[in-house]
């Protein structure tokens, strides 16, 4: 049985990151708005590096594969 939590999955999170990053490239909004959306796209970075360290981890366990990338 799968698990339910209320965390964004990884195609969530790397589509708010570029809400994010389109936002901070138009320049357009408040500073504190910007630097808010800043930290929070740096947080979601943080978190989508965990992620697909973690699933390449289990590729490679899967496939046996001990070869380092």
């Amino acid at each position: 049985m799968a698990k339910k939590t209320d965390q964004p999955t990884i195609e969530q999170q790397l589509k708010r990151l570029e809400e994010i990053a389109m936002l901070l490239d138009a320049g357009d909004a408040p500073l504190d708005e910007q630097l808010r959306s800043y930290e929070e796209g740096m947080a979601l970075a943080k978190q989508c590096r965990e992620y697909l360290a973690a699933a390449e981890l289990r590729i490679t366990s899967i496939s046996g594969d001990d070869a380092s990338v």
